[in-house]
């Protein structure tokens, strides 16, 4: 028979919990409104300069990224690929917070090995800003052959360089609107293009066209060059390689779905046994041994996803 003082401890841990993701969900809405809502005001000339300054600065790691050394650089830097405006600070906070009410609420669900498994949950932050970024930099990936073409167009047309950035930002949505935006307001605040292109890179490091883009910007400006067959070769280039990959992934189909099919299969038994007869699953979680093997199999299982994940990436 579970205590009153264990149940009104786990109410406490879960309504803890429930708040902290409702306060987390609705500040996640009004930061990206405010984001959205800047961007608008950017692209629409509407904007103060100061405003510019402090929206195009640098994000450097605060005083708890700078202590943590390689570690809060990394940070940062998923920080600045998902375009937050988090701080390293905010970032640790937040696993530190999830970690220990995930581990409480195991603790009382699981017993004493449900502890440190909860605190690996706090590592979920950090995966979900890190996804952020990587569905950023897709995004920008498929837009950035239609920004190329437009860039080609401008110059055609006749406007210089930095106009066909302006041209980018205010015609293209975001994300490419915002990289571009930047390229163009440093430019027009002072900054050296080559120092402009380059924060282009380091925001943005996981995209290898972009890459090829800024470098092919520089060289043409430095050596001379057709730059408006280049960025139509580049365009190009990504268009087929868009082309190629949806064929992979049209031929891979049904492997994947046969792996994802034998990778629940294990989930599927279990929730099923759970119903049919609950008191056959009970000793994973009432004996300790049963607890380690509970904790091994799920570590296990996970690195098996990974990995398989992994294998069967294809770069194109």
């Amino acid at each position: 028979m579970i205590s009153p003082i264990v149940i009104m401890f786990g109410m406490a841990v879960v309504f803890t919990a429930v708040m902290m993701l409702s306060q987390t969900l609705y500040w996640t809405w009004i930061v990206r409104r405010e984001q959205e809502e800047r961007e608008l005001a950017r692209r629409l000339g509407t904007l103060a300069e100061e405003q510019y300054q402090s929206l195009f600065r640098d994000q450097a790691a605060d005083a708890a990224g700078q202590a943590l050394g390689n570690l809060g650089t990394h940070l940062q830097e998923t920080i600045n690929q998902a375009d937050s405006m988090m701080t390293v600070s905010s970032l640790l906070l937040r696993m530190a917070a999830v970690g220990v009410v995930a581990g409480l609420v195991l603790l009382v669900v699981v017993g004493p090995l449900g502890f440190p498994l909860g605190v690996v949950f706090g590592l979920i932050p950090y995966f979900i800003l890190r996804s952020q970024g990587q569905a950023r930099a897709r995004k920008l990936l498929e837009q950035l052959p239609d920004a190329l073409d437009l860039m080609a167009r401008s110059l055609q047309a006749g406007l210089g360089l930095n106009d066909a950035f302006r041209m980018c930002a205010e015609e293209m949505p975001l994300p490419c609107a915002a990289e571009f935006g930047r390229v163009f307001e440093e430019v027009r605040f002072g900054r050296d293009y080559r120092d402009a292109l380059t924060k282009i890179i380091e925001r943005n490091p996981a995209i290898f066209d972009l890459r090829l883009f800024v470098s092919s910007v520089l060289l043409q400006r430095e050596t001379g060059g057709n730059l408006i067959e280049i960025l139509e070769s580049i365009s190009n280039t990504i268009r087929q390689r868009f082309l190629f990959d949806a064929k992979v992934s049209a031929m891979t189909s049904e492997a994947r779905f046969s792996a994802l099919i034998l990778g629940g299969l294990p989930l599927a038994v279990a929730m099923l046994i759970t119903v049919t007869n609950p008191t056959y699953l009970r000793p994973l979680v009432d004996d300790s041994l049963g607890n380690f093997m509970l904790l091994y199999s799920f570590t296990s299982y996970g690195s098996g996803v990974y990995l398989m994940r992994a294998l069967s990436r294809v770069e194109v």
